[in-house]
């Protein structure tokens, strides 16, 4: 099941809480993994929580534990927003890579503050906000949704194996 959590941007001369960043994922019905044959859409929320203009920009980024590159693709983020209004962003991938963690993030920042707004600037760090797992279909259905169905079957073979010896006793001995 993927985990998500917010990213704050805080003003670090009076811990003020300037931006929050979020992201949503589009899993596919009943699933909680994604696949590499998808090209899933990421839902990225950008909100200024603060009473003054907000100015800059940062990047949603895909990464990869599997990976040498410290991530694998970007989209840039519009953070210029007016007091208390957010955006939203979609991020498109054309397909997932690698099989094994993933993760959807963006770079961390800090806030310069001058008299009527604020300027975002990014920092080379990143703040993962979503993380999921990738598997090929057909390594996922052979590892984890057969095995699964068997162990389902031999519950109930176990079930109907107890009822009818259950059964049996009663009937030798003329209950039924």
């Amino acid at each position: 099941m993927p985990a998500q959590r917010s990213y704050v941007v805080t003003d670090g001369s009076n811990d003020a809480e300037v931006l929050r960043f979020s992201v949503e994922g589009d899993l596919e019905p009943r699933r909680s993994v994604y696949f590499t044959d998808q090209s899933p859409i990421f839902t990225v929320t950008v909100e200024n929580l603060s009473e003054k203009r907000v100015e800059g920009d940062n990047y949603a980024r895909l990464i990869f534990d599997e990976s040498d590159s410290h991530y694998e693709t970007g989209e840039e983020i519009n953070c210029t927003l007016e007091s208390n209004e957010s955006a939203t962003f979609s991020f498109e991938l054309d397909m997932l890579s690698y099989q094994g963690n993933a993760a959807i993030g963006v770079h961390t920042m800090y806030v310069l503050e001058d008299e009527d707004h604020y300027t975002a600037k990014r920092h080379t760090g990143l703040e993962r906000l979503y993380t999921f797992m990738v598997y090929d279909r057909e390594y996922y259905k052979l590892n984890y949704l057969r095995p699964r169905q068997a162990q389902y079957i031999a519950a109930l073979l176990t079930v109907g194996i107890v009822l009818f010896s259950a059964a049996s006793y009663f009937y030798s001995i003329g209950w039924i």
